[in-house]
Parts: structure tokens; C-alpha cells; sequence
């Protein structure tokens, strides 16, 4: 038989032509086409056609546009301008994701992942919260004096009144929002980061979705503190199990701040340390913290002094679930299941992660005497808690998953 060979002039177009240099050809060729088309004033292929479709639009506002040859041409020209720039970019991050080596890889997961879940609840927050009469947010940051308890919540206010004050055109509530995008990022940052200690590096992302969806679920009315507490609890965790105890001093006193409730650290830090480091370093640490928490607490009050400090909700929370059945089986159908899952997740657990569970009847100790049951948003604290318990249950499943897969191919290959 006779051997097929390649003529020479193919087989250097075939080596020539690899994908990095095709993708980096057509990004080149889509951003170019895109500049043109921008700068181009004359007429467009198929604007005709183009005008007949817009005329059978649905939209009535459409169709006007349509008649009009300078807008239609405006458009149409925006339309093909933005779809070679999208194709063009697309084809250059494909090409430069296939030069990072597997660490680049992973970071640029990580840091992808962590910006879609701020964007998914930064928008959430944007869509579905409404205006809280007792906080209102442009009050709030007029003149915390006026609003006693929540006046000492300014951690993130004066973030909102910084980014006004850079940027004058935003209004009060855009300040809000801006501050917690912030607020978001780093909260779910930190879960992240949590996070990879129970399901490590590569899962880490699944903590941070179940943050979403924990804290989304809880969300009601603006305000500025319920995002930063999950921040702050999650950072106090992780300075726990890490053992960087100054860094968690730093984390109560700042994160007192925010809300009061980063007090609820200290009893969780000496009951997770008392038996697993000397006296002489867990005592100055839960010494320490609260040193720096009624430090924080003595400041404000000085800076913006109130009569009252907290309200008593005892009667109201024995009452209330039964005079609001609706607004309770809402806060159960939001916690309850998650709450069911975690009970189930407990055998996972190792000790420590089993300690922080103390948590939970502080919260709840502390909002039959100050908060309300109907509201889920009560138990924010406890967030990182219930993620690193369910990522543990997750993370045995898949090992006893892995580990049945070993075994059964080991016996196949025995037979």
C-alpha cells in the first residue's frame, strides 16, 4: 500500500496552528472587530433586516426605537460591539486559564468563588430587605444618639458615612449597600476560610454557599451589623483553632463594635481551651478579651452615652409564638431544617468542633431574655458553628464513599 503523506505547507499550518494561538487570535480578532464597529459611523450589514424583527418586537417602546434609523443603527452597532468584545475576552481567559499552573488554578477558584457568593448575596441584600422603623438607615447615620441600643452598633456606620464622604453623591442608602458589600465579602471570606479546616482547601466553597444561603434566609430589615457578625464569629473561630490568641482579643474588642453579642466568644473560648492548653495562656486570653470587649463597650458609652441598654423581651418571647404563629413557623421553616441536619451531623464531630456547640444555648439564653424568637436572624453567631458541623458530616460521607469504592475494586480485581 501506498503511504499518504503531508504535503509540507499543511503540516506546517497544522503545527502552526495550536488552540493558545488560535484563542489568542480570535480574542485579538473580537476586540478589534469591536473597536471598529464602535468607531465605524456608516451603514451596518443586514440593518434592514435587523428593523424588520425590532417592528415585530413585543415591546411597544422597542418597536418605536426600531423606526427610527439613528437609534436602530446605534444599538445594533452597541449589540455587535459588546458580543465580539464578550467572545474576544472570553477566548483571552480561556488562553491565559490555560497557563496557570494547578496553585494559580485553585487560587483563581477561590477567589472567583468568593465573589460570586458576595454578588449573590450583596444582591439578595439589594432585592429583599426592607426599612426597619426603629433603625431607619439615613437616621441611623445622621444621629446614632437618637436610636439607644443601636447607636452603639457603628462598627460598619462609619464605613457607610467614610464611603459618603468620598464619594458626596451617594444617598444614605447607597452608602448602606456599599458598606455591606464590604461587610459580605469579608464574611464570606472567612467562612472560606473556616471552612477549610473541616473540608479543606479545594471544598472550602461549599461553607461559602451555605453561608448564602443560611444568612440570606435569615436576612429581614437593613441593618448594618447582622453580616458582620458572622464575620467576626468566624474570624474569632478560626484565631481559636489556629491558636492565635492576640489576633482573637483583637477580633472580640473590634467585633464589639459591631453588636454587643461578640461578648458570647469569651465564654466559648475558655470552655474550648480550659483543658487543652495551660492556664497560664488560656486565662490571659479569656482575660484579655474581655478586657478589650468592656473596653469597647466603656468607649462608646462615652463617646455616645444612653440610659438603656438593652430591652427585656422575657414576657414578649412568651407570649409572641403563640400571638404571631405565622412569623414563628417562618424563623422554624428557615432554621429548622438546617438545625435537623446538623443534629444528625453531630457524630462527625470531633471534640472541639462538639465544644463550640455551647454557643447555641447562649444565643438562645440570650434572646429569650433580649431578642425574638420570631426572628432567625437572632442566631447569625451560630452560623460558622452549624457550616463547620454540616462540612464535617459532608467530609465523612465522602471518605466512607471513597473508601466502599476502594474496597469493591479491590475485590473485583481479587476475582
Amino acid at each position: 500500500m501506498r503511504r499518504t503523506s503531508i504535503p509540507p505547507a499543511a503540516e506546517r499550518l497544522s503545527v502552526r496552528l495550536t488552540p493558545e494561538r488560535v484563542c489568542l487570535a480570535a480574542g485579538g480578532a473580537g476586540l478589534l472587530i469591536a473597536l471598529l464597529l464602535l468607531l465605524w459611523p456608516g451603514p451596518l450589514p443586514f440593518e434592514g433586516l435587523v428593523q424588520r424583527i425590532g417592528r415585530m418586537d413585543a415591546w411597544a417602546e422597542g418597536v418605536g426605537l426600531a423606526s427610527q434609523p439613528a437609534l436602530l443603527r446605534k444599538y445594533y452597532r452597541l449589540s455587535l460591539a459588546v458580543g465580539f468584545s464578550l467572545a474576544g475576552v472570553t477566548a483571552l481567559l480561556a488562553l491565559a486559564w490555560s497557563r496557570l499552573n494547578g496553585l494559580a488554578k485553585a487560587m483563581v477558584w477561590r477567589a472567583t468563588c468568593t465573589l460570586a457568593c458576595t454578588c449573590a448575596l450583596s444582591l439578595y441584600i439589594l432585592k429583599m430587605t426592607t426599612e426597619g422603623p426603629w433603625s431607619p438607615v439615613d437616621a441611623l447615620m445622621l444621629n446614632p444618639a437618637a436610636f439607644p441600643i443601636f447607636g452603639h452598633r457603628l462598627l460598619f456606620v462609619w464605613l457607610a458615612k467614610a464611603i459618603q464622604a468620598a464619594v458626596p453623591a451617594l444617598s444614605p442608602l447607597r452608602s448602606f449597600y456599599a458598606s455591606q458589600v464590604v461587610a459580605v465579602l469579608l464574611a464570606i471570606y472567612a467562612v472560606g476560610r473556616w471552612s477549610a479546616l473541616h473540608v479543606g482547601e479545594s471544598l472550602r466553597w461549599l461553607g461559602q454557599v451555605l453561608a448564602v444561603v443560611l444568612i440570606s434566609t435569615c436576612l429581614d430589615y437593613r441593618n448594618f451589623y447582622d453580616i458582620g457578625i458572622v464575620f467576626f464569629f468566624s474570624c474569632g473561630l478560626l484565631a481559636l483553632y489556629r491558636r492565635k490568641y492576640v489576633w482573637f482579643v483583637l477580633v472580640v474588642t473590634v467585633g464589639t463594635l459591631n453588636h454587643e453579642n461578640a461578648l458570647l466568644l469569651v465564654p466559648t473560648a475558655a470552655f474550648l481551651l480550659y483543658d487543652a492548653e495551660r492556664r497560664r495562656v488560656w486565662l490571659p486570653v479569656v482575660a484579655a478579651s474581655l478586657a478589650g470587649h468592656l473596653l469597647a463597650r466603656a468607649a462608646m458609652q462615652w463617646l455616645i452615652p444612653f440610659q438603656t441598654h438593652f430591652d427585656w423581651r422575657i414576657w414578649s418571647n412568651m407570649t409572641k409564638p403563640f400571638l404571631l404563629p405565622r412569623e414563628t413557623a417562618y424563623s422554624l421553616l428557615a432554621l429548622g431544617g438546617w438545625y435537623a441536619l446538623g443534629l444528625m451531623s453531630l457524630p462527625a464531630c470531633d471534640r472541639r468542633l462538639r465544644r463550640l456547640l455551647l454557643l447555641f444555648p447562649l444565643l438562645f439564653g440570650v434572646t429569650f431574655l433580649f431578642g425574638q424568637f420570631h426572628e432567625p436572624r437572632q442566631f447569625n453567631a451560630f452560623i460558622p458553628v452549624l457550616i463547620a458541623v454540616l462540612l464535617s458530616a459532608f467530609r465523612r460521607m465522602v471518605d466512607l464513599e471513597q473508601g466502599a469504592v476502594r474496597g469493591s475494586q479491590v475485590h473485583a480485581d481479587a476475582g
